[in-house]
């Protein structure tokens, strides 16, 4: 009897010594990093190219990337604290901001798939794979302008900080995706299609489907539950996570409950249609149009209702 027990406890003691190993490895090793191979680009801009990644930039990454003074985005602490220490950059055109640092072809590697210039990922920036070439090439064009956006601030942050669950992470789940090239523009004219390219490379999908886990960046309708909400959404006032919307056109538990007008008030100004406004992890993209409004909405019609 006291083999099998002396056995039994040899392979619990080995099985503890192993996970204690790997915990180290993850804790202590460096950061995985992958081949940062930059496509060759040199961006000729002109007005148009300046003008449509202006607005581009207000609608998507001005969310995150506009400083607490509200005049540039010059970056910050980033507000989740489930992976670590994580900062948003500063992409002024101060001499020394990530943006500087990059060249026209390391930048769109790092918004098409993730890829840091150091070979790190970014692990809260949304991969932009859908965007067309034009909207890639004018987002970058505007970055590189004279914008009150992009005007010079010498605000610098420290390097992050990963827990041990980022650094898991950063070994099995965050990986690069692939780098897009020759995507075309939607055709604009259709709402359906319009639509469909704002919910993706607005990253909608990412927290109205059913988990972070599952989101599909590369093929985002076969993400798990597509817009039917439920995915855990951390709280900028308290640790509480809540549920997402279903965006579905659901009849009682979907977009059923809304018109076009009030959804666009929630998508824009975080009014829900009973007058109530919704928690501030929703982002208020206030520079939405009609026309875009409008298009969001029929996009979501097409999509198969969820309960």
């Amino acid at each position: 009897m006291k083999k099998p027990l002396s056995i039994l406890l040899g392979v619990l003691i080995l099985l503890i010594c192993v996970v204690a190993l790997g915990a180290a490895y993850v804790n202590f090793a460096p950061i995985p990093k992958h081949e940062a191979q930059a496509p060759e680009l040199r961006i000729e801009a002109d007005s148009a190219m300046i003008a449509r990644g202006e607005r581009l930039v207000s609608l998507s990454c001005a969310l995150c990337h506009v400083g607490k003074k509200g005049r540039a985005m010059e970056g910050g602490p980033w507000r989740e604290k489930d992976l670590g220490a994580l900062y948003v950059a500063n992409l002024t055109r101060h001499p020394e901001s990530a943006a500087s640092r990059y060249t026209d072809g390391e930048m769109a590697l790092l918004l098409r798939t993730g890829i840091k210039q150091n070979g790190e990922m970014a692990l809260t920036m949304p991969r932009y794979a859908h965007l067309s070439d034009r909207d890639l090439q004018s987002i970058i064009a505007f970055l590189r302008s004279d914008s009150p956006l992009t005007a010079p601030s010498d605000k610098t942050w420290p390097e992050r900080e990963l827990n041990m669950l980022g650094k898991v992470l950063t070994r099995v789940a965050i990986k690069p995706l692939q780098y897009n090239s020759n995507v075309a523009d939607p055709d604009f004219a259709d709402p359906v299609a319009h639509g469909r390219y704002l919910a993706h490379n607005l990253a909608c999908y990412h927290c109205h489907s059913a988990d972070f886990a599952t989101v599909n960046e590369w093929e985002p309708e076969k993400s798990e539950g597509y817009f039917g909400g439920g995915n855990g959404i951390v709280r900028k006032e308290s640790p509480e996570k809540i549920p997402s919307t279903n965006l579905t056109p659901h009849p009682t538990n979907g977009l059923g409950r809304y018109a076009m007008a009030q959804f666009g008030d929630a998508v824009r100004y975080g009014k829900r249609n009973d007058g109530s406004t919704l928690d501030h992890s929703m982002p208020r993209f206030t520079n939405l149009n009609d026309e875009e409004v409008g298009a969001l909405w029929a996009y979501l019609q097409t999509i198969p209702a969820l309960e």
